[in-house]
């Protein structure tokens, strides 16, 4: 990798966590890569060989029925990782993880990763930690999409989403929103135009800008303070 490549890898919050020398024998075998819209950093039932740590794009957990419906369980943006079953010894999933939003991402083979979290103690208390939050965000997930409005569902994704890139403007359409909160696409219609009415977001096609953040977090449900909260506890804000 370039010096500018390798300098990236500390953008990504997880990583820049991990011991100076883990971090410095990753830099070896990682491998910063651009990724479009939709690709797939894990693929149901097939063995992870590789784990992503984003810097500039967003990733989504994603259960899908047999129907063909979906709806998002988790996003992974530049505060994490995907193949957390590779330190969990599981080695594969029956979850689909793709790239929601495109951007680029620092590329591991899994086997390097996994001999850091067996090597470092240090390195596999952070890794269990974030293995902790994604527990904390399915949960958190599971009782939002139950419990309540798409409106707050609405903004506390989008803030996530806006977090997770490190910018206000988050590049997605609201078809794709609606499949990703589990809803029918004229009730996020109806909802993103209400909030670009009251001025709290403005959007075009593919693209939604938030304007005024605190005016989103007020209309969130209590969800996205509660992971933000766990992430910062343990993490210390990093």
């Amino acid at each position: 990798m370039s010096t500018s490549a390798l300098d990236r890898l500390a953008e990504n919050r997880l990583l820049a966590l991990l011991p100076a020398a883990e971090l410095d024998a990753m830099r070896r075998h990682a491998e910063v890569v651009s990724l479009r819209h939709g690709h797939h950093a894990i693929v149901p039932d097939e063995p992870i060989r590789d784990v992503y740590f984003p810097l500039t794009c967003l990733l989504s957990m994603v259960t899908t029925m047999e129907d063909g419906s979906t709806v998002e369980s988790g996003s992974i943006g530049r505060e994490g990782m995907s193949g957390i079953p590779v330190v969990l010894n599981a080695g594969q999933t029956t979850m689909p993880t793709f790239c929601q939003i495109p951007g680029d991402a620092v590329r591991l083979r899994a086997e390097i990763l996994k001999e850091s979290y067996e090597r470092s103690c240090e390195a596999r208390r952070t890794l269990n930690r974030y293995v902790h939050t994604v527990v904390v965000v399915g949960s958190q997930s599971a009782a939002c999409n139950a419990l309540h409005r798409v409106e707050a569902r609405t903004c506390r994704w989008l803030l996530m989403s806006s977090d997770g890139v490190a910018s206000d403007v988050v590049n997605l359409t609201q078809e794709y929103l609606a499949a990703m909160l589990g809803v029918r696409r004229p009730g996020v219609t109806e909802v993103a135009g209400k909030l670009r009415a009251e001025g709290l977001i403005d959007y075009s096609r593919g693209n939604v800008r938030i304007v005024d953040r605190a005016g989103m977090e007020r209309l969130a449900c209590e969800c996205y303070g509660r992971v933000k909260g766990e992430y910062e506890r343990l993490f210390g804000g990093a």
